[in-house]
Parts: C-alpha cells; sequence; structure tokens
C-alpha cells in the first residue's frame, strides 16, 4: 500500500474540494488536541456541561480548539457541541455545512490513562433536524492512545486510518477497512441494564456460553474501533429505566459511527430494530440505543431482545 498522506490520498479518492478543506481542519484539530492531552491538565473545573456533567479542563480546551479550527475553515455554518446546549452559527463564506462533534469522549478515563478520543459528522447545509445519518457527507474519529489514529469515512467512498507520525502528518496506515458479518468478539455496554432487563442478561451469557472473547473499555471511541481494525465483534448499548433511550447521544456519537460502519459493510441499529442511519434527529442532544458492528450480529442481538 502507497504510503499517502492524508491531503494526497483525499486528492486521490476524488474527494470534492470543500469537503476535503473541512477534512483537513479537522485534522489539524486533532494533532492539535494530541499536542495539548501529552502536556495538559486532566483536573477538573468548576462547571458542568449542558449534560449536567462535570467538565475536565481537557474538555474545554478540545472543544475552543475545534471552534477554533471550523471558524477557519470558513465552511461550517452550523456548529454543535456535545459540551454546548445551543448550535453555534459561524460566517461561512467558503460553503455551507453542519458539524456535530464530541470534542472529547471518554474524557472521564483520562486519569486512568486510557484511551479517548474525538467524533465527528459532516452534514451539508446548515439545519442538523430532519435529517439522519445517512445523509452525512463524510464522518470521522481521532484516537488519543499509545498512537494518535484519525479515521475518516466518506459518502461512497470507505472507511479508512491515517496514523500521526513524528513529524506531525496523518499517513495512510489502512484503507477501506472492513467488518465481517459475523464475530467472535463482544463489548457490552450499560451492563447495569441487565439488571431488569433479563433478555439482556441472557443475550451477555450466551455470548459467554459460545466462548466469544469480552473487549470492553468503557470508551465507546476505542471499542469502536476495535471492532474496525479487527474486522469483526458488536458494540451494545440498550436503554434502562433510568434512560430509556441509553446515554449516548444520536448527532454526536451514534450517527457519525453508524455512518463509519456502513461505509466500512458494517451496521448499527437501535433496540427497536431501527437502521440507525434512518433514524431522524428531532433535537440536537437526544439520546439513542445502539447495537452496531458486524451485521449479522446487530440483527441476531437485536431480535433475540425483542423476542
Amino acid at each position: 500500500m502507497n504510503n499517502y498522506s492524508f491531503n494526497h490520498f483525499l486528492r486521490e479518492k476524488g474527494v470534492p474540494n470543500d469537503v476535503r478543506s473541512l477534512l483537513y481542519h479537522i485534522a489539524r484539530a486533532v494533532k492539535y488536541i494530541n499536542f495539548s492531552l501529552r502536556a495538559g491538565n486532566t483536573g477538573k473545573t468548576d462547571g458542568q456541561n449542558c449534560q449536567g456533567e462535570e467538565q475536565l479542563q481537557l474538555d474545554v480546551m478540545a472543544d475552543l480548539i475545534i471552534q477554533d479550527e471550523l471558524k477557519k475553515s470558513e465552511l461550517v455554518r452550523t456548529c454543535i457541541s456535545e459540551e454546548i446546549k445551543e448550535a453555534m452559527i459561524f460566517d461561512a463564506p467558503r460553503g455551507e455545512y453542519t458539524v456535530a462533534y464530541d470534542p472529547l469522549d471518554g474524557s472521564s478515563l483520562v486519569d486512568a490513562n486510557l484511551a479517548i478520543g474525538s467524533i465527528f459528522g459532516i452534514w451539508e447545509g446548515s439545519e442538523l433536524v430532519g435529517k439522519t445519518a445517512r445523509d452525512q457527507v463524510a464522518a470521522c474519529y481521532a484516537i488519543y492512545g499509545p498512537r494518535v489514529t484519525f479515521v475518516i469515512a466518506i459518502k461512497n467512498g470507505g472507511t479508512h486510518e491515517f496514523e500521526l507520525n513524528d513529524v506531525g502528518e496523518f499517513i495512510l496506515v489502512s484503507q477501506d477497512l472492513q467488518v465481517a458479518d459475523v464475530s467472535k468478539y463482544f463489548a457490552p455496554g450499560n451492563l447495569r441494564a441487565s439488571i431488569e432487563n433479563k433478555r439482556y442478561l441472557e443475550l451477555i451469557q450466551s455470548f459467554i456460553l459460545e466462548g466469544r472473547t469480552l473487549r470492553y473499555s468503557g470508551g465507546m471511541v476505542p471499542d469502536l474501533h476495535h471492532i474496525l481494525k479487527k474486522g469483526q465483534g458488536i458494540f451494545c448499548y440498550p436503554g434502562c429505566q433510568k434512560h430509556p433511550n441509553g446515554k449516548l447521544r444520536l448527532a454526536f456519537e451514534c450517527a457519525p459511527f453508524s455512518f463509519i460502519f456502513d461505509q466500512a459493510g458494517g451496521m448499527a441499529k437501535t433496540v427497536d430494530g431501527l437502521n440507525l442511519l434512518d433514524k431522524p434527529v428531532t433535537k440536537i442532544h437526544e439520546r439513542t440505543t445502539i447495537f452496531i458492528g458486524s451485521k449479522q450480529e446487530v440483527t441476531q442481538a437485536v431480535d433475540f431482545l425483542q423476542n
């Protein structure tokens, strides 16, 4: 495989100039976040985000870095952060896109020195409400771990992995990632739901009795990246009585990953069996259940829980 740089690869793939430019600015934000993480303060702020969750100084830092790069692109009209209640409106003389993002997913894992990430969904136009994951023109995520990995998916263009090298360039390491239909790996989120949902408990027990391999860190980004890199797996996050729609956000987490996995041959569904690509955003901070990964595993798991 050719050792393509990020921009060279996007040009070779024929990605439209404005989408390529927007992805370039997101990639720059990822590099700056990584630099700040290596030297940054992992302490808490005195405030909370709009979800009522404690904010780390790193959460605020990552959010500001991303906002700055999206403004500099001059392509983003509507900027929607998981940390901020309302959408932000920017001047966009070069185009009109909406970007929804989680600036630092899994930030509660920072003090344990586990991998964390950033997630981005990109839509044409200035309005997100009413759009679906299928409407995205691109989606991407970054992992800040032993290595810095940046994975992008382009509409009808596949899912591809880049790695930050020693001179600060993202270099292609895996082209056209693919997810097999069946799997031996499982990542069961929201295990507390199994206390009241006996079918979910039975599903997890069936995975164990079948001799499957547990891979779960508590961070959505590294757990889903593991599935993509291994080419198989299922990640489950049902609801419970306290959180009937689960705790994961549609616009910032589930829609981008649904798009990324679809481009890699995988699938994402809600616990009710709806393909997450077709679930419209009704409000920017809404939550959803998600079962994502290998197609056959996702379908069988959702069918099992419904019966």
